[in-house]
């Protein structure tokens, strides 16, 4: 299954940094436990895990429903427009008013899809996508936490690994949002900037959702 993502991803002109990403990644980053970090016991030097209770399914329909109609899913489909009016792509759609509804309605039908898929294929690799906090001290271990975060999901013993799910929807979603695009956007290389700016956007809210304040 792996090598067949990576075979998918290496094949969409312009994702080429997103899957050096991916890889450096899957051979740097240590497992984690849900809080970001397993707890080192200095008395005993003795690594102690907090409890981990796995996803249940029920959980993650409530995930799915809560992904695809919170004001957040809103947002972010606002700013992959946004990034899209701004770069005039594709230029059919044209600019001002109509021209970013047409790719607000775009970005936002691609985030379904996205989700949809993140809800069928985690619930078969049993893979728990949602965010937790790292519980962190410093800018740079928390911002760098965040960053992983975005390519990470946990297993059901709590240890994170490379996410399947979410890797293959951001570039499953690029891929069937062409059927809806205009000619000049209808190629694997589009998909491939189109891959690249929605993993951006994640990852920026990612790090937003690590460093804003606790209430």
């Amino acid at each position: 299954m792996m090598r067949s993502l990576r075979v998918l991803l290496t094949r969409i002109p312009g994702a080429v940094s997103g899957v050096s990403v991916l890889l450096a990644l899957e051979l740097y980053l240590p497992a984690q436990t849900p809080n970001g970090a397993d707890r080192l016991d200095t008395a005993s030097t003795t690594v102690t895990k907090p409890a981990y209770s796995p996803m249940t399914e029920t959980q993650r329909l409530r995930d799915f429903l809560k992904n695809t109609t919170s004001p957040l899913s809103l947002v972010s489909s606002a700013a992959s427009a946004g990034i899209g009016h701004w770069r005039d792509r594709p230029h059919e759609w044209k600019q001002g008013g109509d021209g970013y509804g047409l790719r607000y309605g775009s970005s936002y039908a691609e985030h379904l899809v996205r989700e949809t898929m993140i809800f069928g294929v985690s619930s078969v690799f049993h893979e728990d996508n949602r965010y937790v906090r790292s519980g962190r001290s410093g800018f740079g271990s928390r911002v760098g936490y965040a960053l992983g975060s975005t390519f990470l999901a946990r297993s059901d013993d709590g240890t994170r690994r490379l996410s399947l799910s979410r890797i293959g929807a951001f570039a499953g979603a690029a891929l069937v949002s062409r059927l809806w695009q205009p000619r000049s956007s209808a190629s694997l290389r589009s998909a491939g900037v189109n891959f690249g700016t929605s993993i951006g956007v994640a990852v920026g809210f990612e790090v937003a959702r690590e460093l804003w304040p606790r209430k």
